[in-house]
Formats: structure tokens, C-alpha cells, sequence
């Protein structure tokens, strides 16, 4: 009886984590642009209402949210035009809550391209987030217009304005790894994401500056690393009286790239078992 000579290889969570192979996902990126216009065509194609929806929710939430701060308080903030100061806050936010869910889903809506092909499987959360930044362009077309309602110009501090974008898309990529990874075998995991990022709403300074949050609690505070993303966003882009908080922008920072670094810990050890029990 002859015995087969081709060798089983057995794909197994390692005991730690030895990194990714970078060069592989660099090999796929054909693969990353497809899957991004995938995703693009999918929310925008022969559709005008998707645009009219992303553009619409930050601008009424802004005409909302400042009637009411205008009324508890008629004074700007940080010398900003209350309007001004809160679609600062909404712009990114729009990004982060879009991207963040979409995220979340993104294994368990193609469970055929999970199971069936091989590819690193980290391309399907990276194209997610990568395609969700068309919500953010479209709510930053609002933003010269307001700028010109208000008389205000930018300065050179919106030179640092990609590095805040990159530092939006390590804390979301990070955190939406982690979602991900989770809600292909508890799919629970996203009935909750909807509420948390309700919560993230009011716990991140979209509506209020963070000297608001008293010392030593401010400290605490920045670890939630959108804390230094809207901070960071609203002094490249309006260039208030008061500076760069860099203390809490550089915790937010590092907590950014901790949560990263967790989430491709966690993707890995969880990513040989995904197509089983999706």
C-alpha cells in the first residue's frame, strides 16, 4: 500500500507574536484598491441621498449643538465661533463613526472571500478604513464655507494636518481591529458598537474643549486617543488662541499606537480560527 508523499501543513495560533509579513500585504496591494472601490461603489454608486446623508448629520448636529451651547453660554470657545469650534469636532467624528462599524462587520459580511481564498485577511479591515475616508472629505467640503461665514484663515499649523489624519486612522484601524476580531465568533460584539460610539460622542471633545476636564483627571482623560485626534484636527485647522496641548495629544498618541499593536496581536492569534467559526 503506497503512502502519499505530499506533505499536511497545519496552520496554528502561535504561543506569542511574531509580527506580520508585511512584504505579503505589500505583495496584495492590488487586492487593497480593489476592495476599496468595492466598498466605494457599493455606499455611492447612483446614489446621491449617501452624500446628501454624510454631509447632512454632522451640519444639522453642528446647527443643533450650537443653539444649545449658545444658550447655556454666548462666550466662543477658545476664540472660536461656537459653529466653528463644533464642526471641528464632527468632521473626524463623522470618519470614526462611520469607519469603526463598518469595521466591525467587515469579516462577517464576506464570509465567502473569508473562507474560500486565501489572502491576509487584515486587507479586508485596511480597505474598510481606507474607503471610509470619503465620509471624511465629504464633511470637510463644508469647512471653507464656514471659514469664510466666520472670517477665519488658516495659518501654517495646517501643515500638520495629514499626521493628524494618519493618527485618526492608527487609533481607528487599532480599535476596529479589535471589534473585528471579536464580532466573527461573538456577534454581540456589534450590537454594542452602535452604543459606544453614541457614549464616545459625549466623552470625546467634540462639544467642549478638554480644559473643561479638571487636573489630574485631564490625564486620564487623553488616553481615549480620540481625545488628541479632535484636539490636534481643531488646531491645524482653525488655529485657536490656546496651543497644541501636547501632553494630552502625545498620551493620546501612545495610547493610538498601544491599542494598534494590541489589535494585531489579537487579529493574529484569533485569524487561523475565523474561517471555522464564521
Amino acid at each position: 500500500m503506497k503512502t502519499s508523499s505530499r506533505q499536511i501543513t497545519y496552520i496554528l495560533p502561535g504561543k506569542k507574536w511574531n509580527g506580520f509579513n508585511w512584504h505579503e500585504i505589500w505583495l496584495y496591494r492590488e487586492l487593497v484598491v480593489a476592495l476599496v472601490r468595492r466598498e466605494l461603489q457599493s455606499r455611492y454608486r447612483q446614489t446621491v441621498a449617501s452624500v446628501i446623508w454624510v454631509l447632512g448629520q454632522p451640519l444639522l448636529t453642528m446647527i443643533v449643538m450650537s443653539m444649545v451651547l449658545t444658550h447655556i453660554t454666548s462666550e466662543s470657545q477658545q476664540g472660536i465661533p461656537t459653529p466653528l469650534f463644533v464642526y471641528s469636532g464632527l468632521i473626524p467624528w463623522a470618519y470614526i463613526n462611520q469607519a469603526l462599524y463598518k469595521i466591525t462587520l467587515s469579516f462577517v459580511q464576506d464570509p465567502g472571500l473569508v473562507t474560500r481564498v486565501y489572502f491576509p485577511r487584515i486587507l479586508i479591515p485596511l480597505a474598510v478604513a481606507i474607503a471610509a475616508l470619503a465620509d471624511f472629505a465629504i464633511t470637510f467640503l463644508l469647512l471653507p464655507v464656514l471659514l469664510i461665514m466666520y472670517g477665519t484663515t488658516p495659518s501654517l499649523t495646517l501643515l500638520a494636518l495629514p499626521l493628524v489624519i494618519g493618527l485618526m486612522i492608527v487609533a481607528v484601524f487599532g480599535i476596529g481591529l479589535l471589534l473585528a476580531s471579536f464580532n466573527a465568533e461573538f456577534r454581540d460584539v456589534a450590537f454594542a458598537v452602535p452604543f459606544l460610539l453614541q457614549l464616545g460622542l459625549f466623552v470625546t471633545p467634540i462639544f467642549y474643549s478638554t480644559e473643561s476636564i479638571e487636573l489630574p483627571w485631564r490625564y486620564l482623560y487623553a488616553l481615549n486617543p480620540f481625545v488628541g485626534v479632535i484636539e490636534a484636527m481643531r488646531w491645524s485647522l482653525l488655529n485657536p488662541s490656546n496651543s497644541l496641548p501636547l501632553d494630552l495629544f502625545l498620551i493620546s498618541a501612545l495610547s493610538a499606537f498601544s491599542i494598534l499593536i494590541g489589535g494585531l496581536y489579537i487579529f493574529q492569534r484569533r485569524e487561523p480560527n475565523m474561517a471555522d467559526v464564521i
